[in-house]
């Protein structure tokens, strides 16, 4: 009973972040058709006052996609592209001091350095723990 429990809820929850990705999708694909008629407006200093607005939006929609990458590839690597240019955004977007600037320039350092010797490249599946005698006959190679 328990199994059959739990292979409902990781269908359910599977559904529920497709759907989730989708509507993502939806929304970004819809806000990114705005602003493609709005960049006419440009000249207009009412609709886009200043370049910033513009380049805000622009990461904004580039962090939006790559959320749905992240919720549907499941890797290490989709989580560090998102924080990569979540942290970058704030960098770029966000004329503060030069000690922020600097805060953020030394995360995207140690995001590089967690990435080039800290990830370790495994597969996950759901067949691994039904055969944990295989993986043993790995390691022993």
């Amino acid at each position: 009973m328990k199994k059959y429990i739990n292979t409902i809820f990781k269908h359910l929850s599977a559904f529920l972040e497709y759907f989730i990705a989708f509507m993502l999708a939806a929304g970004i694909i819809l806000l990114c058709l705005r602003m493609a008629f709005s960049l006419g407006n440009i000249p207009n200093l009412d609709v886009w006052p200043n370049y910033d607005d513009l380049l805000e939006t622009c990461f904004n929609l580039i962090i939006g996609v790559e959320l749905i990458r992240m919720m549907y590839y499941h890797t290490a690597d989709s989580v560090f592209e998102v924080l990569l240019f979540a942290i970058a955004r704030q960098i770029i977007i966000d004329h503060s001091s030069i000690w922020v600037t600097f805060v953020g320039v030394c995360s995207i350092a140690v995001l590089y350095a967690t990435r080039k010797f800290l990830f370790c490249h495994f597969h996950i599946s759901d067949e691994a723990d039904e055969n944990s005698d295989t993986s043993t006959d790995v390691l022993k190679d």
